[in-house]
This record gives C-alpha cells, sequence and structure tokens, in this order.
C-alpha cells in the first residue's frame, strides 16, 4: 500500500463549522500550549538540557504580565493556563488571576465587564481575563501558600503551585455539581486526576487545608471523587504494566 495520500481525498468540516474558527482554534493552541512554559516541571522533564524553541507566543498575555510586574501588585496566575506548568493537553487563550479587586482596578487598559463579592471578568486587549477575588478567605489562604514562579516565554510568573490548583478545582466542585455545569465538571475532574497522577501529592494534607472552607457533606462528597480518582488511577497503571 503506498504512503501517499490520495490525491482526490475531499476533505469537509461538520455543518455549521467554520475554518476561520478551526484556524483561531489552531492559533490558540500553538500560543499557549506547553511548549512556551520553560523552566517549569513538565518542560524540566521533557527537555533536560535542551534548549527551548523559539515560539510564538500570546502578545497580550505577556504584556499584561509585564503590567502586573510593573504595578508590583500581588496575582496568582490560576486556571487552564497555569495548568500547561504541569500537563499537557490544556491550552486556552483565557487568562485567569487569583487577586485583589483592588489591585484589579489598577490594570491599565483592562476593561472590567462583571463584578461580584468573589469574582470578576474583563477583557485585556484580546484577551478574556477571569478574576478569583482575595475577599474569599480560601483564595487568599491558596495565594499565602501555594505559589511559585515559572518562567512563561521571557517574563517571570507567579502560578499556583500543584497542590492549589487542585484546592482550586476541589473547591469549584460543588457549585458546579448544583449548577448543572457537567462540561465544566468533568474539566475540573480530568485535570485533577492528571494531577494526582503525574505528582502524587498528599491529598490528606489538602483536605485538612480545605475543611474549614466547605460543609461536612461537601468534604465527604470530596473526599469520594478522589477516591475514585485514585482508583482509576491504579487500574490505569495495573492494565498499562507490560508485565505478565
Amino acid at each position: 500500500m503506498s504512503g501517499e495520500a490520495p490525491s482526490n481525498l475531499n476533505v469537509t468540516l461538520p455543518p455549521g463549522s467554520s475554518l476561520l474558527r478551526l484556524g483561531q482554534v489552531l492559533l490558540d493552541a500553538w500560543e499557549v500550549g506547553a511548549h512556551q512554559w520553560t523552566q517549569s516541571p513538565l518542560r524540566a522533564a521533557e527537555l533536560k538540557d535542551e534548549a527551548a524553541p523559539g515560539m510564538p507566543m500570546p502578545r497580550d498575555a505577556v504584556e499584561l504580565f509585564r503590567v502586573l510586574e510593573e504595578l508590583g501588585v500581588p496575582y496568582l496566575l490560576v486556571g487552564g493556563m497555569a495548568m500547561l506548568t504541569y500537563v499537557q493537553d490544556r491550552n486556552t487563550k483565557d487568562v485567569d488571576l487569583l487577586m485583589s479587586l483592588e489591585s484589579v482596578r489598577q490594570i491599565p487598559h483592562l476593561v472590567i465587564e462583571d463584578v461580584n463579592e468573589f469574582f470578576a471578568h474583563g477583557r485585556f486587549h484580546s484577551i478574556q481575563v477571569d478574576f478569583l477575588l482575595v475577599a474569599n478567605p480560601f483564595f487568599r489562604s491558596v495565594a499565602e501558600r501555594f505559589s511559585s514562579r515559572h518562567k512563561f516565554a521571557e517574563r517571570e510568573v507567579f502560578c499556583a503551585t500543584i497542590e492549589g490548583l487542585i484546592l482550586l478545582k476541589l473547591y469549584a466542585l460543588p457549585s458546579l455539581y448544583r449548577q448543572g455545569d457537567f462540561g465544566r465538571v468533568d474539566l475540573y475532574e480530568h485535570d485533577i486526576a492528571a494531577l494526582i497522577e503525574k505528582y502524587a501529592p498528599d491529598t490528606d494534607a489538602l483536605f485538612a487545608h480545605l475543611e474549614p472552607h466547605v460543609s461536612a457533606p461537601q468534604l465527604r462528597e470530596l473526599r469520594s471523587i478522589v477516591a475514585e480518582i485514585d482508583l482509576r488511577i491504579a487500574r490505569f497503571r495495573q492494565r498499562s504494566d507490560p508485565r505478565p
């Protein structure tokens, strides 16, 4: 069989698909993919002594980090872009930041679109920015105890640790279940599983940190979710073990 593709092969998109949108998705994945994170645990494991290749970068995200650095305001990168510090296959162009509302209001060129007690949403040039506000005691505790620094493109960025990301996703799950937002539930549980499988954090310590901030029934349910994740990881490892 020839390895050449047939010259008359027709490629079609599903009804309603847009070539422009498809191109934008591919560009987004390229701009903020894992290759952009240097000096991170994931890149250190992959590249070892190799130099990171020069790649296109999300210009407005890098500009936002530059502005935050110049302002000297405390912030913590969380969400999908922070996940790229630690795992692959998590592309997003949005930026999620944990910080105070006072600091949010200092950011030039940020158009704030919505604010409530613990969250704010806005746009910085071409990128959507979602804010978790430290007025929430749990968010503040994560910002204070679970921060690290990693290099994104040419800038040093304050980023949530593995434990901090797991905590934020666990904390969000009860609300997502109540809202029936099963798409995000699935995404968050997948992220939690990926971090636990790759880094094996001390989940008992995480639940001890979480306990004062959730109800007893919520804590039991979250423990059950993590127990199910542990079982799935054990089954996966058993099935992928080549030994008889």
